[in-house]
This record gives C-alpha cells, sequence and structure tokens, in this order.
C-alpha cells in the first residue's frame, strides 16, 4: 500500500466521525431518547452522506483503500448509532 493512498484513506476514515457528528446528537443522548424527533431521519441522512463522500473520494482518488476503510468507519458508525436505538430497557 502506497504512503499518500494510505494517509488519503486514514483521513477519510477520520472524516466520517464529523458527519456523523454534524447530524446527530452525542451517543449518550440517543441512548436516553431512542425515539426523540428527527433520530431515525438524521440517522439515513448521516449514513448516506458518509457513504456519498466516501465512495465520491474513492472513486476520483481510484484508491481501493479508501472505500476499504472509509467504508469501514461508516458501517461501524451506522452500527453504534442503531445499537444506542435499540438498547434502551
Amino acid at each position: 500500500m502506497e504512503r499518500d493512498k494510505l494517509a488519503l484513506a486514514v483521513a477519510v476514515a477520520a472524516l466520517i466521525p464529523s458527519i456523523y457528528g454534524a447530524a446527530l446528537p452525542p451517543l449518550s443522548t440517543v441512548r436516553t431518547e431512542p425515539n426523540g424527533p428527527h433520530i431515525a431521519s438524521s440517522e439515513r441522512a448521516a449514513g448516506f452522506t458518509a457513504a456519498v463522500v466516501v465512495g465520491a473520494i474513492a472513486v476520483t482518488s481510484g484508491s481501493g483503500e479508501v472505500l476499504i476503510l472509509g467504508g469501514a468507519m461508516a458501517a461501524a458508525y451506522a452500527l453504534l448509532y442503531r445499537s444506542a436505538r435499540k438498547d434502551v430497557v
């Protein structure tokens, strides 16, 4: 793996928490108010935005590493927020 592609992949992966942080409240708030107004739609919007950003950067750079690392980070954040809404007792 080339160093510049790895650096780009890490930078894109680091962008995903910012996308989710801008679209959704903190995980602790989602856990306490899982059926809060607009949580589900904001979660979908954040996931879609993250997928588009990762896909666009991967295509323009021609780097599979960006797609793999960025996609894994986007999937991890989607899973975190989805499970936070489901775990409430």
